[in-house]
Order: structure tokens, then sequence, then C-alpha cells
């Protein structure tokens, strides 16, 4: 029987090797049997092929891939840049039945995910993050999972995780003539070190409509209806300019957020659909676009207004695939 796919199901590595296989490695800090899955282990003496593209979902492994503990390894070196701690890496992610080599899902053709190394995915992920650090952009890394990770009976899986490129942390786009901007929204300034938005106190009456300025104009890829993005934020209340959410955080430093749009507000979903990868939007969102009355919530019957720097998009996921089984 056919199911949909979610983004939740994409063994991506936000998926496989950022949840269920981080969980593990997470867990074992007080004692000795659990520390022991942290090691790194050495790179296994296998050849590992593949080609995905299209419609073509080919991996071969040449050699005898069994490990007994977590394990990545660059399997394909590139010559790009090598990869440095704090960067913001897109990534195309392959999840493999190691048994079968068979592609249970991929992302190779969506525009995939992000990823930052930093020390949450170092604590978390050891392994990985050990392969990634100084990779040069366009390598392949290899993560493994032995069987039983997943739960008691999951076969053995491996992660093809492709560095694809380095994506900026914040807004890349042209500066937007001042002159040419909506004059009732209040004026965002950037930070000159880390470029974190500062949105000053709203003055005078809210607009009673979703009210959408680009103050940078990127040229990347579209963001669509059900895309799957990755940005930095900043939001407050028209109220009274006090900051509610964050992905910069007090010391604007934080690591960009991923969302599937249509999982927020509906302010966001249309003020961001069309917006191009690259832009600083502005929005001033109405009530009803937001939380409403909510009965209970700080943000009840609040206009938000929300800085957003749009840093990668995702195509949406198919709304089927026939092979997929439940």
């Amino acid at each position: 029987m056919s199911t949909k796919y979610s983004r939740s199901k994409l063994a991506t590595t936000a998926g496989i090797v950022l949840t269920a296989a981080l969980a593990l490695t997470a867990c074992g800090s007080d004692d000795e049997e659990n520390q022991e899955t942290t090691e790194q282990v050495e790179d296994p003496d296998v050849e590992i092929s593949y080609d995905i593209s299209g419609e073509t979902e080919e991996v071969e492994i040449d050699g005898e891939l069994e490990l007994d503990q977590p394990a990545a390894w660059v399997m394909n070196e590139g010559d790009g840049e090598p990869v440095e701690e704090g960067d913001l890496m897109q990534i195309l992610t392959a999840n493999v039945d190691v048994d079968s080599q068979q592609v249970l899902s991929h992302d190779f053709d969506l525009g995939g995910s992000t990823l930052q190394l930093n020390e949450e995915f170092a604590s978390t992920n050891p392994q990985a993050h050990e392969a990634m650090t100084g990779a040069p952009i366009g390598s392949d890394i290899a993560f493994y999972l032995p069987a039983n990770t997943l739960g008691e009976g999951t076969p053995a899986y491996l992660n093809i995780i492709s560095l694809e490129d380095v994506v900026q942390t914040h807004a890349t786009g042209e500066e937007v003539d001042a002159a040419e901007l909506d004059e009732s929204l209040p004026s965002v300034s950037l930070d000159e070190d880390t470029q974190a938005p500062s949105i000053e106190t709203p003055e005078g009456t809210p607009p009673e409509d979703l009210t959408v300025d680009v103050l940078k104009q990127g040229d990347g890829a579209e963001v669509q209806a059900e895309s799957y993005v990755t940005i930095h934020y900043r939001g407050i209340s028209w109220s009274d300019g006090e900051e509610f959410d964050s992905s910069w955080g007090e010391d604007n430093t934080g690591a960009p957020a991923q969302f599937e749009l249509q999982q927020l507000i509906s302010g966001w979903q249309e003020g961001l659909e069309g917006q191009k990868v690259g832009s600083q939007v502005v929005m001033s969102i109405p009530p009803d676009l937001a939380y409403g009355e909510s009965e209970g919530h700080e943000l009840a019957d609040e206009t938000l207004v929300f800085v957003v720097d749009i840093l990668h998009s995702a195509d949406p996921m198919p709304a089927e695939n026939p092979e997929a089984t439940e």
C-alpha cells in the first residue's frame, strides 16, 4: 500500500542522523557502556559507489560493512574549500538498507536540507562531526548505523551525505532602496558583525492586513507553499515592541531554524511564499493570521512583526511515492 511522504519520514540528516541516531549517542554520558558509542571507529575496508539522480537510485557496497557501533567517514573527497566549525552546509542525503543495498529515501532532487557544524552537533553526533570537519565541499560522507540501533529488529542503515555547499547565515540579497519601503512598518537595523536584525518599536496603529516588505532582494530559489525552509528570524509584538522569539538568540549567535512552511502560522505561509532565497523580509501579521483569539496564548489578539532571512529552500516532497510501503 502506498503512503504519503512527509519530511519527518525522509531519512535525511534531520531525520535518521539528527533524531534517532543522535539520541542514541547523546544518551550515553552516564555509564561506560554507552560512552563507548561516542568513540570514533576506524573506516571500514569497503568501497561505496552511488548514482542518485532523477529516476536513478543505485548504491553498490563492495566489501563487508559490519560494525558494532555508529561510525562516519569520508567516502569520496571533494575539491572545494574545507568545511569549518560554524559553517552552515547544504547537504543532500540518502538512506540505504545495507543488506539489500536499496535506497529507501533521499532528497537529492529536492534541494536537500541544511546542517550547521557546531558544538551541539558535536556533542550529539561526534562521529559525523569529526568526519565532516575539514572535509572539502563536494565530499561524500558515509554514516553507518548497526542493526537494531533504531529499535529491536531494525536493519543496518547507511546514510550517504553529500556536502554540497556552504550557506550564508544571513540574507545576502541586494538592499532595497529605503524610498521603496512601506512607511507603516517599523525600521530594521543590522548588527555590523553578525548581521542580526533589530526592530524598532512600532508606532501608530498596526496595518489591518498582512503587510510584507522586502528589505534585501535575493536571487535564489523561490519559496513554495510546501517548501522546507532554513531561516533566521526575530519577532516582536506591535503593541509594546517586546521580542518574544528569535533564532538569533540574545547574543546574536544562535543557529538558523528549519521548518515546513505549512507548519507555520498563516501569516508566515502567505508572507514567505514566492519570496526568494537570499532575501530579507519584514512582515506585519494581523491577529487573524497569527494566533487570533487563542485563549490563554500570550500572543492572542497581537499584531506580530517579524524580520526573516531566507537562507535555503528545498522543494516540496512528492504527494505520494508509489514504491513506499507502510
